[in-house]
């Protein structure tokens, strides 16, 4: 910010961003959150930081540092369809039985 004056400014550059309270009475997950949050980095920002100090999302026990997603992905997937997908293949192949033979039904002839 550039000074009209060319004197010394006696703002502090270390204090905290200032947020009015209007924006920290919001309720978390509320409409009006949601747009502060999507509307606003600042504010976006200043909600996690927040959320963090109070160990709310991010306890100081939990080890997962955010980084790493292979933290959050279970030990192992089930990917046995089975009989689902047998009774599925079933189906289509009725499904498309049942069109050939409305194609290619009698035909009608005047």
């Amino acid at each position: 910010m550039a000074l009209v004056s060319g004197g010394r400014s006696t703002l502090n550059p270390n204090a905290p961003l200032y947020i009015p309270a209007a924006f920290r009475q919001v309720e978390d997950f509320s409409p009006e959150w949601w747009q502060l949050v999507t509307t606003f980095t600042w504010y976006h920002d200043f909600w996690l930081s927040q959320q963090q100090e109070d160990g709310a999302y991010y306890g100081e026990e939990d080890e997962f540092d955010g980084n790493d997603v292979v933290d959050l992905l279970p030990d192992s997937f089930d990917l046995d369809a089975g009989e689902d997908l047998a009774a599925l293949d079933a189906q289509l192949e009725d499904f498309i039985q049942s069109y050939e033979t409305q194609e290619t039904g009698p035909k009608v002839t005047a």
